[in-house]
């Protein structure tokens, strides 16, 4: 049996994950989720929440398992498992990139939003008055990441989803072949989402080729909308986890 340790994204927690959580527990595995710092039920304020400090927290938790884990980053969090990869190589058995940031060295998350056409992000986000944060357009924020989501999930997010810092937002990532390099990746597209436009995914996939890509005609947040569709991604990579080769970063 396998650990998968899914993390959330912008201004989300671990309570995203509640569907997908006994779905894979069900088939024996073990599943841990967090909140990063700043998110969820976790009080660090704005100012001190840094890419670093999700890194730091995600790789306490990769140094109390016993064995290396599936880590599977949402959105977001696609930066932030690349980054944790390059410190804690032999702890990650796979990545998985749940239409999540897949950066080449040096690259930001800003970078790949502001290139992106197809994105509604910027269009709909709301700058704090200080500058360390930002939320989105509450009318706006069906259309751009849920779409396809019950009004049940809708009222959810919105009573949980909180104010996101931008400091990891403007952090690019700095990995090797070496460290990073050398873990199988596979990446999960979501070709209904305008958080991160499919054309996006597709060409951070292509610049940085993964061993498998997997599609899911959803949303940005199919753990909501899809859950099973998404259950059974994650657990026919772990069926015969050493077919899939490891692939140098370019």
């Amino acid at each position: 049996m396998n650990t998968f340790i899914l993390i959330h994204g912008a201004g989300s927690g671990a309570w995203v994950w509640h569907k997908v959580i006994p779905l894979l527990e069900q088939c024996g595995h073990t599943v841990i989720t967090l909140d990063l710092p700043g998110h969820g039920l976790d009080r660090t304020p704005i100012a001190d929440v840094s890419l670093q400090a999700y890194v730091d927290r995600v790789c306490q938790l990769l140094d109390a398992q016993l064995d290396p884990v599936v880590l599977v980053g949402h959105s977001l969090a696609g930066g932030v498992i690349s980054q944790v990869a390059e410190y804690r190589p032999d702890k990650i058995k796979m990545l998985v990139y749940l239409a999540g940031y897949l950066l080449r060295n040096g690259e930001s998350m800003f970078d790949i939003t502001q290139a992106d056409q197809e994105s509604r992000l910027l269009a709909n986000t709301v700058f704090s008055e200080d500058q360390l944060s930002v939320t989105f357009r509450p009318e706006a924020l069906k259309e751009i990441g849920y779409s396809d989501c019950s009004d049940a999930d809708m009222a959810l997010v919105r009573a949980l989803l909180a104010p996101q810092a931008i400091a990891p937002l403007a952090t690019p990532v700095t990995i090797t072949p070496e460290n990073f390099g050398r873990i199988p990746r596979v990446y999960i597209e979501c070709l209904q989402d305008f958080v991160i436009g499919p054309m996006a995914q597709k060409q951070m996939y292509t610049a940085l080729p993964c061993q498998q890509v997997m599609t899911l005609n959803t949303s940005h947040n199919p753990y909501l909308s899809a859950p099973q569709e998404l259950a059974n991604h994650l657990l026919s990579l772990v069926v015969q986890p050493d077919s899939i080769p490891a692939v140098m970063v370019q």
